[in-house]
């Protein structure tokens, strides 16, 4: 089973290192290099010759690309000198080809993308076990990468936001860009899933310790193997996140214009477009340097590491002089750590039924609200248990712990959606031509149930459901959509559930095939969505899916799920269109 899993990677692999040479890693660095290993993982961490037990230090936290290691990069992106100019640590974690075949970060793989699982974990994990050896200041760990590693970075920021304190991203992919090989195919060529949708999935990925963090991104525009479309989505998805960090809801307080943009050329190298966006506090949060003419490379390295371009701008030397800003005196991003952080959950967005409303604080804290739009002070009601909101809310909160410390007032605009304009259309799935995929022949298929998850033995995403509906029917406008899913059985821990969508059918037919598990989505992860517990599930569909929904013919949709890798086996089940008192539904508004 593991060499049959390798073999997925061979060809996503042979793209990502196409015509790498491997160059001697030295180093003029004065500092000392110590190697060690956590989670099984090996690592190398600099240590800067001036460095002093009785001082702090920023750690900055460098995961290379595929073929490479950690040598490799740390020759290539001169970030070691760097650390001996400036005085800080650089930690080095190393990908084994045991996890990887060609030592790539698994960032595309669910188990590798949330928090608590996978190498984001272990990766969280070993900065936090050399933190209690060595003098780091936590409130400047910044962790950057290339390509897989840069994807890796992303996943890192939006799941352990806490920890790490902003990202670098050289040539990477937005949050969750894919959940397979085949869209990670996808992604690379083309972009990722709706940026906007990424960016509200990394801030719920966040949870309880949602902050803005600051973003650089540097991205070629001849990369042919990650397209610098990639770049444009890293910055577009968080755009959003910070934008629902900083205020709990999307409202501008920073987007995905740039507020400033400056062309300059590299003195006998090349010319880059660098592009600030600002926050509504008059502070940069994001930048993007476009290279022209780079491909694949780390921007401005040095020919003795591997998959870089000395003609670039130096981005490691851009990346310290960005995150600096960040880093003393007044324009500290975290001027009072001790106030409190409260999040909604279900965030605000357009609902078609009521809806109960959770306020999450990360400390002990009495959270105050509204949902009259007023703002709310310390005379407003105490949020004791979940709020039923039944029509259009703004709901306004905020914190005060036992301390004294009160956070901002942040707020989420609830839309119910009870208007009878519309007709409705209730569609209930094919029978015979719903059910799961395996994602090996041994896995099997049927259509007997609706099932997602894994089979245990630690293994992830081994059962993907499938959901077919004859939409030729529709012929008028949609206003809105939605799949209703009856839930049949539970076992182990299901995270979160993905869904693609797809214009016609997965494989050849309309029947379930083993290769509807990883056959190419029209749109992939159109949206994310919990568990629920309940009778039944109503996942609403975006509507920029709307156009993939067929008219003339089937619509199909795919199930996939995250799990945690464990002995045991984690999976939920719905009915299938065969019972059909409990069938799946697409709920359809028509104009």
């Amino acid at each position: 089973m593991l060499k049959a899993k390798r073999a997925w990677f061979i060809g996503l692999c042979l793209l990502l290192v196409c015509s790498m040479i491997v160059w001697p890693t030295t180093t003029n660095a004065a500092g000392e290099v110590i190697s060690g290993s956590y989670g099984g993982k090996s690592y190398n961490l600099y240590i800067p010759s001036q460095y002093d037990q009785s001082q702090t230090y920023p750690l900055y936290v460098m995961l290379h690309g595929c073929t490479q290691d950690a040598g490799q990069f740390a020759a290539g992106t001169k970030m070691n000198e760097l650390a001996e100019e400036k005085g800080f640590l650089v930690l080095y974690p190393e990908q084994n080809s045991s996890s990887n075949s060609s030592k790539c970060w698994n960032w595309f793989e669910t188990s590798h993308q949330s928090r608590g699982s996978g190498e984001p974990a272990v990766i969280a994990g070993m900065v936090q076990s050399l933190d209690s050896t060595y003098s780091i200041n936590n409130d400047q760990v910044f962790v950057a990468g290339l390509s897989a590693g840069a994807a890796m970075s992303v996943i890192l920021g939006a799941t352990y936001p806490d920890i790490f304190s902003g990202i670098g991203v050289g040539a990477g992919l937005e949050y969750k860009a894919a959940t397979s090989v085949s869209e990670a195919y996808t992604a690379m060529s083309s972009g990722g899933p709706d940026p906007e949708q990424q960016g509200r999935v990394a801030y719920q990925a966040m949870g309880s310790q949602a902050d803005v963090l600051p973003v650089i991104v540097f991205h070629g525009t001849s990369d042919y193997t990650v397209n610098s479309i990639n770049g444009h989505q890293v910055i577009s998805q968080w755009a959003v996140t910070n934008d629902l960090a900083a205020t709990g809801s999307v409202d501008g307080w920073i987007d995905d214009e740039p507020d400033h943009t400056e062309n300059y050329q590299v003195p006998s190298g090349k010319s880059y477009t660098e592009s600030d966006y600002t926050g509504q506090d008059d502070q940069v949060w994001m930048k993007k340097i476009l290279i022209q003419d780079m491909g694949h490379a780390w921007s401005g390295g040095s020919s003795q590491g591997s998959y870089t371009d000395p003609g670039g701008p130096d981005a490691s030397l851009m990346m310290w002089n960005f995150f600096q800003t960040f880093s003393s005196g007044e324009e500290d991003r975290d001027p009072d750590p001790d106030v409190p952080v409260t999040i909604a959950n279900p965030s605000g967005g357009t609902y078609y039924d009521s809806v109960r409303v959770e306020l999450i604080t990360d400390e002990p804290a009495t959270t105050y609200y509204t949902t009259d739009g007023t703002d709310p002070d310390t005379d407003s009601a105490v949020y004791e248990e979940s709020i039923n909101i039944t029509e259009n809310t703004i709901l306004k909160f905020f914190s005060q712990n036992s301390e004294g410390s009160m956070e901002a007032v942040r707020q989420e605009e609830y839309i119910i959606r009870t208007d009878q304009s519309s007709e409705e259309t209730i569609l209930t799935s094919n029978g015979n031509e719903d059910g799961y995929a395996g994602r090996f022949t041994a896995d099997g298929k049927s259509n007997e149930t609706i099932k997602v998850g894994d089979k245990g033995m630690y293994n992830e995403d081994t059962y993907r459901g499938i959901l077919s509906f004859d939409t030729s029917t529709l012929t008028e406008p949609l206003q809105y959509a939605k799949l209703r899913l009856y839930t049949k059985s539970t076992q182990g821990i299901v995270s979160s559930l993905q869904l693609d969508i797809k214009q016609g059918v997965f494989g050849s037919s309309s029947m379930i095939e083993q290769v509807d598990y990883s056959d190419m989505a029209t749109k992939s992860n159109i949206v994310s969505f919990n568990p629920a517990e309940g009778e039944y599930i109503d996942v609403e569909i975006p509507a920029s899916s709307f156009s993939h929904i067929n008219q003339n013919g089937i619509t199909q949709f795919r199930l996939k799920a995250e799990t945690p890798g464990m002995f045991d086996s984690n999976f939920i089940e719905f009915y299938g269109g065969e019972t059909v008192s409990y069938a799946p539904k697409l709920i359809i508004g028509q104009q």
